[in-house]
């Protein structure tokens, strides 16, 4: 998952980057069904034995499945075709009519035939039979845990489903139980954890799709838990969101850098962006969709930009810490390489140290050597004569524009920034 731009939302008029959205998280291959929108993600389970239907349901439920709990093979495909699931986890060995015929007609009816079925037995099943027949795969009993856990890795894989488990680190009680209430009325599904021990042991317990993750935790630092968290491969992926009201530095933000996805920064108005951001992980937009919304085009642009923006160079120059890494999400999105200085000083220090910048965003209200004085302190330079500078701005004033560009820059933006316009900016001076 790509690192993403946020919009922090700041007391003080700190200035803020608008959220860079992209449509998929988990992506879809085009012959796998699209989980109906409306209705929660569903699955079948055809099973005769009551006691592992139950261990099964229990796994669908922590899966983020409703099952619906079908005992004999009679009624199953009426029930199939009446419930339309996401999956159908089918026994073979059933009272009343036996998994094959189940399956041979859930095949036949075209209503039900899309629907992936999953066999299991206590018996055999050559591997062809079971390809020919139309089901995705056979599991042969007794199934452990490792089994069940795959059995519904390849139930999202087909079905396409979006999970909503969330885990919600956050030590203040009263917040936390404020941002659970506002996630649940969105019909995401959290649980809180209220020190690092505790969410590193929930994490291996069972399956989230997001961490929301607060830096000040009492018994272990935030960073020193998401490096913890990253530390084991299956957690690589994982998306996590960073809740914090902390100042930050400019070591804390290179390992943030590192492995979060998305900062919002906690004010008395944070908690909306925190939905939404959360909503970026889960929310899936379908294909269709995709020609009248804004979100999905700009993801669709990502791609068509990339091959012109893979391993080029750009030297972001900002005082704070909370937008270097909010500009630095959404440009590595682009395959850009990232240097960072955090005044018009640093920046010139950078620029001598690494002869291969091939653009620079220069922020103009900073202190020591402010974008104005850095800007045109490059100009000065013959060696960086073409260098492409665009200037970045809180400010909007009549003449902001002109008084960048007669120090030297290139292009001008303001904040918050429109990351769209800025990578079609930062495309134009680079063909240039």
């Amino acid at each position: 998952i790509p690192l993403q731009a946020i919009e922090i939302e700041t007391e003080n008029n700190v200035p803020d980057v608008q959220t860079f959205k992209p449509t998929e998280v988990f992506l879809k291959p085009a012959h796998k069904i699209a989980h109906h929108p409306d209705r929660e993600p569903t699955v079948v389970i055809v099973e005769d034995d009551k006691n592992f239907a139950s261990i099964l349901q229990d796994y669908a439920k922590e899966h983020g499945y409703k099952s619906i709990m079908v005992h004999e093979g009679t009624d199953a495909v009426e029930a199939i075709k009446e419930h339309q699931p996401d999956a159908v986890i089918l026994d073979i060995m059933l009272p009343g009519k036996d998994g094959w015929q189940i399956l041979k007609e859930l095949k036949a009816i075209q209503e039900t035939a899309h629907i992936p079925v999953h066999l299991m037995s206590a018996g055999d099943a050559a591997p062809n039979k079971v390809r020919r027949e139309g089901a995705i795969n056979f599991l042969k009993k007794p199934i452990d845990t490792a089994t069940l856990d795959k059995l519904f890795a390849d139930i999202m894989l087909y079905s396409g489903t979006r999970f909503t488990q969330i885990l919600l680190i956050e030590d203040h009680k009263a917040q936390s139980q404020a941002l659970k209430d506002m996630m649940v009325s969105q019909g995401i599904t959290v649980d809180q954890a209220f020190d690092g021990e505790s969410a590193f042991r929930m994490l291996h317990e069972k399956e989230y799709q997001c961490v929301i993750l607060d830096l000040n935790l009492p018994d272990i630092s935030g960073l020193d838990l998401l490096d913890k968290i990253k530390a084991v491969n299956k957690f690589l992926p994982l998306p996590v969101i960073i809740n914090t009201a902390m100042e930050l530095d400019k070591t804390s933000v290179s390992r943030l850098m590192k492995y979060a996805n998305a900062m919002v920064v906690k004010t008395n108005k944070s908690s909306d962006r925190l939905i939404d951001e959360v909503n970026l992980f889960l929310n899936k937009i379908s294909e269709t969709n995709n020609r009248n919304n804004p979100a999905a085009a700009r993801a669709t642009m990502t791609t068509t930009h990339k091959d012109n923006m893979k391993g080029k160079k750009v030297l972001i120059v900002d005082d704070d810490m909370r937008n270097i890494f909010a500009l630095s999400s959404a440009l590595q999105a682009y395959d850009f390489i990232v240097e960072i200085a955090g005044d018009g000083e640093e920046a010139i220090a950078k620029l001598e140290e690494i002869s291969d910048i091939d653009i620079v965003l220069m922020d103009i209200m900073m202190p020591k050597m402010d974008g104005y004085e850095a800007t045109r302190h490059i100009r000065q330079q013959s060696k960086w004569a073409k260098l492409p500078v665009i200037a970045l701005t809180a400010k909007a004033m009549m003449d902001d524009r002109e008084k960048c560009i007669a120090a030297g820059a290139n292009d001008y933006i303001t904040k918050p920034v429109d990351i769209d316009r800025l990578i079609s900016l930062m495309q134009l001076w680079l063909e240039k």
